[in-house]
């Protein structure tokens, strides 16, 4: 998912559904290119990979020391709609 800027939203230390709700919020900034959401739990990184797998976008999981990292490439998000 290299190649392009990549945006961030950090949600580290929030409990889901505390990440899901502040990337709902704030998704429209992100109209295609890369975004990398920072969670501190396996919980609320598994509720975001479900979020955008459901929309269609590429996900990658990168554990980067007790932060887990949803890496998503929202440029192909919804071409199969």
């Amino acid at each position: 998912m290299a190649g392009s800027e990549e945006k961030r939203i950090i949600a580290r230390g929030l409990n889901p559904p505390g990440p899901l709700l502040l990337v709902k919020k704030r998704i429209a900034e992100f109209s295609g290119g890369h975004l990398r959401v920072i969670v501190s739990s396996e919980d609320a990184a598994d509720e975001l990979v479900e979020y955008f797998l459901d929309m269609g976008a590429q996900v990658e999981i990168d554990n980067a020391g007790e932060d887990i990292h949803v890496v998503v490439d929202l440029t192909k998000s919804g071409e199969d709609e």
